[in-house]
């Protein structure tokens, strides 16, 4: 069995302080994606309402304030790295832990490739430039 990642890059014309609120808190998770009560410490069990897919739960499990927040999310992870640059920053995501050997994974891959790329990830760095 291999597992495969979603690598997502988003560049974003802002600070990574207000991109690591956007994903480590409650009220910044919540405006961009989905509603959830995160904290950006190692081993807090949380959940994401995930709307029609019901209450994912999840696990922080890195914390490195301003540069990296990882946690579960059902059977996959997620890895946020924040890398600072000329005129913002680059948020990486990496969605691991795709069995491409079951279908639901399969279908997953796929669609939330997409969904990240062209939409959740966009979305959140529309907002936040035009809340500067």
């Amino acid at each position: 069995m291999s597992l495969e990642t979603v690598t997502v890059d988003q560049r974003i014309a802002t600070t990574a302080d207000r991109v690591w609120a956007r994903i480590s808190t409650p009220e910044g998770i919540a405006t961009w994606w989905a509603p959830g009560n995160i904290a950006p410490v190692v081993g807090h069990e949380f959940t994401m309402d995930m709307y029609k897919w019901g209450q994912v739960r999840c696990r922080v499990i890195e914390v490195m304030p301003l540069e990296k927040l990882a946690y579960t999310f059902g059977d996959w992870e997620l890895h946020w790295t924040i890398t600072r640059d000329e005129g913002g920053c680059v948020l990486r995501l990496e969605h691991k832990g795709f069995d491409l050997d079951k279908e639901q994974d399969r279908i997953a891959f796929e669609n939330m490739g997409k969904g990240w790329a062209g939409t959740v990830l966009p979305r959140l760095a529309q907002g936040l430039v035009a809340a500067a």
